[in-house]
């Protein structure tokens, strides 16, 4: 879901680009000011509004857009009754596109477009020209979990201390960039002052966010301000938790340590302790679909190279294969795409970079990175091009403890890293615009879009 503007994208004839004719109204001057800023997937448009205008962008995969030519153009859009600075979203990465905008008042006919601007959405984080990390408002406390709800559009960081966060990302002018776009994180209440909360999880299901953290502590919420607190004899765990996911519907699992797993079939109102073997700690857990049996399962990773997976959440299978010593301990898994097919990737405290295409038998695709704390996957459209196939790609980011963010785009084979940091980063998230946010010690936050 698109955060910043509502508005309306249809394909249209060529006479209805360059006219809409109504009663009393007339043309309006073009901008001449527009800029175009590049994003993952989108761009942004800005542009200085005149009072009482109303305003479309006409968009096409072409040089030289206007409002009379875009319909014989390919892939001509244009968005209606816009603002600035205005989000055009739904474009392919490494292909050029140009932009015109103009204006009518009170219904009246179309005026003249602005000079058409061109560019090139690229994918986001790769520390390349604007595509770049950039810190956010600060805190002094550590922060060890972050993620992204769509439905409130904002991010959520926990922490040490209780420390609670709501992030809202932002879109403003810049004289350099056209459009500068960050995080401005509010403090939130937290019902739980005493408590360490680690982890971070959104349920698009229940729209909701959920926290755990030191004692078996669980949080709640589906507003931000208003929290349900989620007590030890609840959570039926006295044991400190590191991870929580769910499964897009009623069923949350959350781990810690001593091997602890803990699940909800309910969305998170009574809790239920499995058993595993053994009693590692168990530092992340995600969910997602095995592409060859169609059908979906939990995966959580932890200490001594562990791996249990589970189609349910209450049954728990160990890993016939890791691909790792016993001394590997796995800090972070995620869930995305590789070649098209559902991948897990998982990074360990010894800088190696597992996948697996079940959950169950792993490889070791890239090792020799320092300490990784967490990893996590973000769709984006590819860069191919074609009039009947659309293919999807996942770029995966990573981020070590001593404050380094690596990215991988071909599934995990190479990490170049793309942000260089002195501070040790403890969780990454994906957000709703193919955006980035990494938290960390001291409240050491980074934003990627």
């Amino acid at each position: 879901m698109k955060r910043y503007f509502v508005f309306i994208t249809v394909a249209v004839a060529a006479i209805f680009l360059s006219a809409c004719i109504g009663s009393g109204g007339s043309s309006a001057p073009a901008p001449t000011d527009v800029r175009v800023t590049p994003k993952d997937g989108r761009v942004i448009v800005t542009w200085t509004m005149d009072s009482g205008v109303e305003y479309w962008i006409f968009h096409a995969n072409a040089s030289g857009v206007t409002p009379q030519n875009c319909a014989s153009l390919p892939l001509c859009y244009t968005a209606v009754n816009v603002v600035s600075p205005a989000s055009v979203s739904s474009l392919y990465n490494g292909y050029l596109y140009s932009f015109s905008v103009n204006g009518r008042r009170s219904g009246g006919p179309g005026g003249p477009g602005s000079v058409a601007q061109q560019t090139v959405p690229r994918l986001s984080g790769t520390g390349v020209g604007d595509a770049t990390w950039t810190p956010g408002t600060s805190t002094t406390s550590n922060l060890r979990g972050v993620a992204y709800g769509a439905y409130l559009t904002k991010f959520m960081a926990a922490g040490d201390g209780g420390t609670l966060y709501a992030g809202t990302v932002y879109t403003i002018p810049d004289a350099t960039l056209g459009a500068k776009t960050g995080i401005t994180w509010t403090a939130l209440t937290n019902p739980l002052p005493s408590a360490v909360f680690n982890a971070v999880s959104y349920d698009a299901y229940g729209n909701r966010y959920l926290l755990a953290g030191t004692g078996g502590a669980i949080l709640q919420t589906t507003d931000t301000l208003t929290w349900t607190s989620q007590p030890s004899t609840t959570t039926k765990t006295t044991n400190d938790l590191y991870a929580i996911a769910n499964n897009g519907g009623n069923t949350f699992v959350a781990t810690g340590a001593a091997g602890t797993i803990i699940t909800s079939l309910d969305g998170g109102v009574s809790w239920t302790a499995q058993t595993v073997s053994g009693s590692p700690a168990l530092n992340g857990i995600t969910y997602g679909t095995v592409t060859a049996l169609g059908a979906s399962r939990f995966v959580a990773v932890g200490a001594a190279g562990t791996v249990f997976w589970s189609p349910d959440g209450t049954t728990w299978t160990p890993a016939s294969s890791t691909s790792v010593t016993t001394a590997s301990g796995i800090k972070g898994v995620t869930y995305g795409l590789v070649g098209g097919f559902g991948t897990f990737v998982a990074v360990t405290a010894d800088g190696k970079v597992l996948t697996s295409p079940d959950g169950d038998v792993w490889t070791t695709v890239f090792s020799g990175l320092p300490a990784l704390n967490a990893v996590t996957a973000s769709l984006n459209l590819a860069v191919l091009l074609s009039t009947t196939v659309t293919t999807a790609t996942n770029a995966f980011v990573a981020v070590d403890n001593t404050g380094n963010i690596y990215q991988s785009t071909d599934g995990g084979v190479s990490w170049p890293k793309v942000y260089t940091g002195s501070t040790p980063l403890y969780a990454v998230t994906r957000g709703g615009l193919y955006d980035y946010s990494a938290v960390g010690a001291s409240g050491v936050n980074l934003y990627a879009d």
